[in-house]
């Protein structure tokens, strides 16, 4: 009984073994693209870090002095009646 496959193996045992070492090489090439794709995007990061890094540290300083008793913020001054409790 004959029936369709996606992917019908040949019965022919070179075919076979050809068709497995053309697989094995496929993957490899793809695994070897994605290894080379890595390595370029992780040089591109570092050399992007390096000159953000060394960007930062030749700007000036622009923060104003700070008191030690002062807190940066908005804030709302609330009323300083307390609600009285009637019984």
């Amino acid at each position: 009984m004959s029936y369709w496959r996606w992917f019908n193996r040949p019965h022919h045992p070179f075919a076979r073994a050809l068709i497995g070492v053309l697989g094995i090489v496929l993957l490899g090439g793809i695994l070897a693209v994605g290894l080379l794709a890595l390595v370029a995007f992780a040089v591109i990061g570092t050399i992007v870090a390096l000159v953000r890094a060394f960007a930062r540290a030749g700007a000036a300083r622009t923060t104003p002095s700070r008191h030690a008793n002062v807190i940066e913020g908005e804030f709302v001054v609330l009323p300083s009646r307390t609600a009285s409790v009637e019984q």
